[in-house]
């Protein structure tokens, strides 16, 4: 027969490398925390360098643009695309390397061991989207000027408009400069509620706290790119809807012009004083008219919530009004009645025709006014009766429930006694087995 020998760790030993282990994982968890916040950290000094790349490219762009619109070109003209290809070259660099802190960051949010496991379609097609906007640009050296004479219009356009994407990279850099992420106690509380602090929670919650002041902001940066897109389109005459059309008739060319257009198709008016002459500008002013529309909705939203009360103020005036309409009512009741007296005492005493109708009129108003302010009451009435009605149901049920649960406790305590009383006569008949084993024990003896 085998022995088997087993090593028998005593209870310090077990308690000393149980403290050990804790130590270990506190250690673990506050290096995670360090390293996570460190790569926040990078994350946002990344962002918003490429912020203002992006923005540096657009100021380029736009200067570069309106220079060769009115066909200046000279020597500081003809670096301005070389240094837009430069920053876009670093741009597509940095957005590589902020989706792989991002990456880092997620793998250490969740406890990942390797960062690889975390890479899915979704992610690395929205890295390419990503890559895409940003590394859209106008290519160097491809045309001298901007006009319907070149060949090349319609790239300039493609390569040029779409730069305005770019401002995405702000939206994100408030995002990570919010406190609800850079505070550790609301990423806490995320993290216990299963909320993501992710970009369109950290936006919605900006429009739910400053409405006015984004969806104002928001509109001004639409209308201005709008303005500038269908002046650069209406001037360089990019894909002109009829061949014959010069710049010296083209009415939008203007900046001022281009502004008024988009401004009258913004807000959904059209007056038909200005039209666009190229279909570049017809396609901007259809995305001005979607904005504008969808504007308009969320305007009216915002401002309804802004002027609507919450429950007090409303049972405030409420409670105002009632009071209002009953001293009114009461003053048109006294009116009734001194003016019904009056008319008694006129065509009993008096038998003027002119003075007693004057009277008759003034106690058919006074009734009218009294009707209007009983009706106003008792729609009042109805409105509070439905408030009653709802309170008074949630009442019935209420007690409904305490008497269901009274009547479930009677139950259970009625159980509860039939088994204690099954248990007391299982003890007694089991004394009785016990004593009656015992007796023929001894009598067999």
């Amino acid at each position: 027969m085998s022995i088997e020998l087993t090593e028998v760790i005593p209870m310090s030993g077990l308690r000393s490398k149980k403290l050990i282990n804790e130590e270990n994982s506190v250690l673990t968890m506050k290096r995670s925390l360090i390293e996570r916040k460190e790569l926040h950290f990078r994350c946002r000094r990344v962002n918003d360098i490429m912020c203002i790349i992006a923005l540096f490219g657009l100021i380029l762009m736009i200067i570069d643009t309106e220079c060769r619109l009115d066909q200046v070109y000279e020597n500081n003209i003809i670096m301005i695309r070389p240094l837009i290809s430069i920053s876009t070259t670093f741009l597509v660099g940095l957005v590589i390397y902020y989706h792989s802190l991002d990456i880092r960051l997620y793998a250490i949010n969740n406890h990942i061991a390797d960062w690889r496991v975390t890479l899915k379609i979704r992610g690395i097609m929205m890295v390419i989207c990503e890559i895409i906007i940003c590394i859209i640009h106008p290519l160097p050296y491809v045309s001298k000027y901007l006009s319907s004479d070149d060949g090349l219009a319609w790239i300039n356009m493609i390569m040029t408009l779409p730069m305005f994407g770019r401002l995405y990279l702000i939206a994100r850099s408030v995002t990570l400069h919010s406190p609800l992420v850079s505070a550790a106690s609301s990423r806490t509380i995320g993290y216990l509620n299963r909320v993501p602090m992710t970009i369109s929670f950290i936006l919605r919650a900006f429009l739910q706290t400053y409405p006015v002041a984004c969806w104002s902001s928001m509109m001004i940066i639409i209308l201005l790119i709008t303005s500038w897109s269908m002046h650069v389109c209406e001037k360089g005459i990019w894909i002109p809807i009829h061949s014959s059309l010069s710049q010296s008739n083209s009415s939008t060319s203007s900046f001022l012009n281009a502004t008024w257009l988009t401004i009258v198709t913004f807000t959904t008016v059209g007056y038909g004083d200005l039209v666009p002459q190229t279909y570049c500008g017809r396609g901007i002013a259809f995305l001005t008219s979607f904005f504008g529309v969808f504007a308009s909705a969320v305007l009216i939203a915002v401002f309804i919530s802004k002027i609507s009360l919450n429950r007090s103020e409303q049972m405030v005036l409420d409670f105002v009004n009632r009071i209002n309409c009953a001293r009114e009512y009461r003053m048109n009741i006294m009116q009734i009645i001194v003016h019904s007296v009056r008319a008694w005492f006129l065509r009993r005493h008096k038998p003027n025709y002119r003075s007693t109708f004057m009277t008759l009129c003034r106690l058919h108003t006074a009734i009218q006014a009294a009707k209007v302010i009983k009706k106003q009451q008792r729609n009042a009435i109805n409105g509070n009766e439905s408030l009653i009605a709802i309170l008074t149901n949630v009442f019935y049920e209420q007690k409904a429930n305490e008497k269901n649960l009274i009547k479930l406790k009677q139950h259970s305590d009625s159980i509860h006694n039939r088994i204690n009383r099954l248990e007391t006569k299982l003890d007694t008949l089991l004394e009785i087995l016990t004593r009656n084993n015992s007796n023929s024990q001894h009598s067999w003896l």
